[in-house]
């Protein structure tokens, strides 16, 4: 499965190095770490990074197995580290294996994800929408959404959003989405449509505007989805994001 995301075409080598580097220094590593595991080619070569306090969005009792274009990393306490030091890549991606590994530290999965780019959106009309950036709005989506959803990801919580409406007096939102920045060059998306408005195509145009909100403001976007959501997945395809790696995370207590 990585392979294919490998070879996928579509995001230019100059952006990888952008992403690739983005990651390096979430981590405080080197950028040019990544770049030569990324030439290097070599599907057995795996970097570790042992967690400590301090990583803005790295949680320290967190695992993380990450596989990126040709790069490999797992974050993670040393003894975590050690313990999966002679799992092959392909089998240290599976969750059961993190859980397995994290089996004595009452190891809690946050599943298998795929992380998917894009750096060329189709245009969307969006003339007969009303578009608000207010928490009032994004509030009002919340309670149209189910508690799960909302849970997950408040629009609120973003460093920026928007909702979207008819342009009748006091309709309420259908849609919305918004954007994390992520160390300074990647933007980390999320949408959320009202239940009552979906399969009515109204995520994909907001993952599509949200995408292009993100490049205007000079940055890559970037949307990570649970692996094996075919929803999410065609909207992914239908917007031009191309799938580059996964990731499969554990909290340990």
């Amino acid at each position: 499965m990585f392979k294919d995301a490998r070879s996928s075409p579509g995001l230019s080598e100059a952006n990888q190095h952008v992403v690739l580097s983005a990651w390096a220094r979430s981590l405080g590593l080197d950028e040019e770490d990544l770049h030569r595991a990324s030439e290097s080619l070599d599907p057995d070569h795996r970097l570790e990074i042992a967690a400590e306090p301090g990583l803005d969005g790295w949680d320290p009792q967190t695992a993380t197995f990450l596989q990126l274009f040709n790069v490999s990393l797992l974050y993670g306490p040393q003894w975590f580290l050690d313990a999966a030091r002679d799992i092959p890549n392909e089998v240290l991606a599976l969750e059961s294996s993190m859980l397995k590994l994290g089996y004595s530290a009452q190891a809690r999965s946050h599943g298998e994800e795929a992380i998917f780019y894009a750096e060329d959106i189709p245009f969307y009309d969006d003339a007969q929408l009303n578009a608000t950036s207010t928490g009032r709005n994004a509030r009002r989506l919340a309670r149209a959404c189910p508690p799960d959803d909302t849970a997950a990801m408040s629009l609120e919580s973003l460093d920026h959003y928007f909702t979207v409406s008819t342009f009748e007096e006091h309709a309420e939102p259908i849609a919305g989405a918004g954007y994390d920045v992520f160390s300074a060059t990647v933007g980390h998306l999320a949408v959320l449509v009202a239940t009552a408005q979906r399969a009515n195509g109204y995520g994909t145009f907001m993952l599509a505007r949200v995408a292009e909100e993100c490049m205007f403001d000079g940055l890559i976007p970037q949307w990570v989805l649970p692996l094996g959501d075919e929803i999410g997945e065609r909207m992914a395809a239908d917007v031009g994001f191309v799938l580059s790696g996964f990731r499969t995370s554990v909290t340990l207590v």
